[in-house]
């Protein structure tokens, strides 16, 4: 197999241009994310760099630009997304950790300042496991329970948590919260342990208004993880009547939220008897988590 070297940059200079064209902002970012992946290197390849890349690879790197061209979002080619400095694998069954998301990161580190201290962490409707592994890499002492309806989700968590080195502070639970007996089935598998630290990105998008989402979520996102019911409500109407059951006393909830759906989720959490004690913006400036405790 014979191999050409090359500099990164003139390498891709063409691509980067057609990917610009269709009004790609990261198009410089996505095509050296790619050169790696069709290299097969474990570190993304800068513009200045040297590679040895044979006829076949560069093949690859085309078929993939053009899977980009497409509307395929680059983690979805790559199977890969960097959150809170961590790079965790993803499938088919996994929503895509966004940056919006590291705001409950932000929400718990302010909370719990003492990295020392011992949590039990559950992480509802875990995906790939980006917030439940993000507090164990902050809180080397604790301990985190993933809960997923999917079995396929729950198995790349797994790999993120052994790759990571947090596979012994981990728990894995395949449970559905549409169940009547989500409660009672977690209690008994955690033998009546309770929760210090609650952390949910649940569904939240009204149904009606998928369809007019951007090709990237809603061609590539499961539906399943993205779909909030109606009024985008319907996971917190079926979460919160529950939570006090496995809170401890001085324990806290951490719910990702919608753009505007603070009001009606405070509501409905009155009514269980948790109430906020934070709501934190996003980069955006929109309310994205609610921080709640029992009173």
């Amino acid at each position: 197999m014979i191999k050409h070297k090359i500099d990164v940059y003139t390498l891709i200079k063409s691509e980067i241009h057609k990917l610009r064209n269709v009004g790609i902002e990261t198009a410089n970012l996505d095509c050296r994310l790619l050169l790696t992946k069709s290299l097969k290197l474990n570190k993304t390849l800068h513009n200045h760099q040297n590679v040895n890349i044979s006829d076949n690879e560069f093949k690859n790197f085309k078929n993939f630009i053009r899977e980009r061209l497409s509307g395929k979002p680059v983690s979805r080619i790559i199977n890969k997304k960097n959150f809170w400095d961590n790079e965790f694998e993803l499938n088919e069954d996994t929503l895509d950790p966004r940056p919006d998301s590291e705001t409950l990161i932000d929400a718990v580190l302010c909370h719990f300042k003492s990295k020392t201290q011992i949590l039990k962490i559950l992480d509802l409707g875990s995906g790939t496991g980006c917030l439940g592994l993000s507090l164990l890499k902050e809180y080397p002492y604790s301990e985190a329970s993933f809960l997923d309806i999917s079995k396929k989700s729950l198995e790349i968590v797994k790999i993120n948590s052994l790759n990571f080195g947090f596979s012994d502070r981990s728990k894995f639970v395949n449970l559905d919260w549409r169940d009547e007996n989500w409660v009672a089935n977690l209690i008994k598998i955690e033998n009546k342990t309770k929760f210090d630290v609650i952390i949910s990105n649940p569904p939240y998008i009204p149904t009606e208004d998928i369809k007019n989402l951007q090709k990237e979520v809603k061609e590539y996102d499961p539906f399943i993880a993205l779909n909030g019911g109606e009024d985008g409500l319907q996971a917190y109407q079926l979460i919160i009547p529950k939570l006090k059951n496995i809170m401890n006393k001085n324990g806290k909830i951490f719910f990702e939220i919608g753009k505007g759906q603070e009001n009606c989720i405070t509501k409905l959490a009155a009514v269980y008897g948790l109430f906020p004690q934070e709501y934190r913006k996003d980069l955006s400036g929109v309310i994205r988590v609610i921080t709640f405790i029992i009173k």
